[in-house]
């Protein structure tokens, strides 16, 4: 999800009076919070953000990557190998090459404990792996970082008004297994400043510009408690702070994302623990449930998910999948107040409830229809990455685990295209060229949200229908789809089940597509075939004596283009 601004530039927030009179349930619920009006002045912050970035000026935004050297008032006051510029991920990203690969890295935002409020730490057990893989933490620390594993997970649609009625559909290795993302974002945080390579964390900064250079980018930064500009110099600028950031609306003209889920929760305690469906089962997680049908142009769904047992700590958020460009109000503040009126009809709470964090965003989603739409993730020495550079399907099961599982593919691309000194525009964005498989599998959320004119009950008769497909098919497939790596193959079959079960499918998607939608999508399936068929499962040989650095890059981008599962 993306982060809030530290603070708005332009229009000061409401007084705590102003929130009581216009979100009454929320700020009686944030009444437990020692920071309640800094977290509300946060929420209030982001609506005023998402307004500005969607209103008719947003393509007119300010030029944040300035080709040219900065201004001679500003002295570069530290030299870098790379500078990430992000939360959570920044930091992963920068302290593997740091601790790993020995670079001397600079990684800045504006708080690691705000980007808690934002990231879900919630990941499947081959997904931990990958964290290990990624050469960043032993057995041992992930293990720490552990607070609580999963029986199963299940999803469940209602369909009271449903044609097509299925039971909850039981997942395993989805979303299994919770951690404690502050503690790995310390750990991380020490590795990198310990890696004796000079490299160092920086926090209360924002991003301002990057000037282009030939031989290097120079990066601008706002301290935000003094106001105070400073410049740091770069091979290469990495920027994950989320696609609401000016780097990523420059490079797309201002249009970065077609799709978006706004997301409220809370991590509380004293919820009334048990199996019934309204009740906090702590061995159990809940990737999609839903409790009514459409309404005001919004499917609303539920996740819940437990955190540390011994503190009887429970996650619950509200959110739906919508296009940006809808009547639906996607207003975070105005969720907030659905999702605390509704919250005791979804699970039940004890007389001893209260909100420890709340937890909140707007994660960002993308859909190209044609070959002209695709979003750029990259200029000369600036390179996105996360929910700025990827395909970014708002399928449930991403998140954190589907950066986990690229963690090691794009640190070891970027250390390539440093060997190689490979920071042209085409070059970095191959880095994060995206997999087919998300871009068919995210039309599935597409259909979780109600057409113009679709009658309420569609989106959940739609997903009952899928639901009641997976039902019959075999545990990795279901697994799978959840995490946006379902086969073509496996794709093509459960749409065979589907319209068997339910023959209005493609009415359904053609109402939510459009025509020229729906032609890209086939077209993208197509892509998917040729895609798979020249694959293989190739394995990466060892670095050749002869090969010079940018041969290994290509060679490797091509391996892990082909097989995302080989070694490097």
């Amino acid at each position: 999800m993306v982060a809030a601004p530290a603070k708005s530039r332009t229009h000061p927030a409401p007084d705590l009076s102003d929130f009581r009179k216009n979100y009454p349930l929320t700020v009686a619920n944030f009444g437990a919070l020692a920071e309640r009006e800094q977290w509300l002045r946060r929420l209030w912050e982001m609506d005023t953000r998402w307004r500005e970035v969607m209103s008719p000026r947003a393509g007119s935004a300010t030029e944040c990557i300035v080709r040219s050297a900065p201004p001679a008032a500003l002295t570069v006051e530290g030299e870098f190998e790379l500078i990430y510029a992000g939360g959570g991920l920044a930091l992963l990203h920068g302290a593997v090459l740091a601790a790993r690969y020995q670079r001397r890295v600079l990684v800045f935002g504006e708080g690691r404990e705000q980007d808690a409020a934002h990231q879900g730490w919630n990941i499947s057990r081959e997904e931990l792996a990958e964290l290990e893989r990624a050469g960043l933490f032993t057995p041992e620390e992930i293990e720490a970082a552990v607070v609580n594993r999963y029986r199963s997970s299940l999803v469940k649609f209602h369909d009271s008004a449903s044609r097509i009625k299925a039971p909850p559909l039981w997942v395993e290795g989805v979303l299994d297994v919770a951690l404690d993302g502050e503690k790995l974002l310390q750990l991380a945080a020490q590795k990198l400043q310990r890696s004796q390579t000079g490299s160092a964390c920086l926090e209360g900064v924002r991003f301002v510009r990057c000037y282009v250079e030939a031989s290097r980018v120079a990066v601008e930064v706002e301290e935000l408690r003094t106001g105070r500009h400073k410049l740091y110099g770069a091979r290469l600028f990495v920027d994950a702070t989320g696609v609401l950031s000016p780097v990523a609306r420059q490079l797309n003209e201002g249009h970065a994302m077609t799709h978006v889920r706004p997301t409220v929760g809370t991590v509380a305690r004293g919820f009334v623990r048990g199996a019934e469906p309204d009740q906090a089962d702590f061995g159990v997680g809940e990737i999609l449930v839903s409790r009514e049908d459409a309404r005001d142009h919004r499917q609303l769904l539920w996740g819940g998910c437990a955190g540390n047992a011994r503190r009887d700590e429970y996650v619950t958020s509200l959110f739906f999948y919508d296009a940006v460009k809808t009547p639906a109000d996607k207003s975070l503040l105005a969720l907030f107040e659905q999702y605390f009126e509704a919250l005791p009809g979804y699970k039940r709470t004890g007389a001893q409830w209260r909100v420890l964090k709340p937890v909140f965003g707007f994660a960002p989603g993308f859909q190209p229809q044609g070959r002209q739409s695709r979003r750029r993730s990259a200029e000369e020495r600036v390179l996105l990455i996360g929910e700025d550079g990827g395909p970014a399907s708002a399928a449930p099961g991403g998140g954190f685990g589907t950066q986990a599982r690229a963690l090691r593919r794009l640190t070891h691309l970027v250390e390539l295209a440093l060997r190689a000194n490979l920071f042209d525009a085409d070059s970095l964005a191959s880095i994060n060229a995206s997999e087919p498989r998300v871009a068919r599998l995210s039309n599935f959320a597409e259909l979780m949200r109600p057409a113009p004119r679709s009658a309420p009950p569609a989106v959940n008769e739609t997903m009952n229908a899928v639901m009641s497909a997976l039902h019959d098919l075999d545990e990795r497939v279901r697994r799978d789809f959840f995490q946006d790596r379902m086969s073509l193959s496996a794709f093509k079959n459960l749409l065979a089940r589907t319209f068997k079960l339910y023959p209005r499918l493609f009415q359904r998607v053609r109402e939510q597509l459009g025509t020229r939608g729906t032609f890209w999508w086939l077209a993208n399936l197509a892509e998917s075939m040729l895609h798979e068929r020249r694959g293989g499962r190739a394995v990466a040989p060892a670095l050749l004596d002869e090969e010079d650095a940018a041969e290994n890059f290509a060679r490797q981008l091509a391996l892990y283009q082909n097989n995302h599962a080989g070694e490097p």
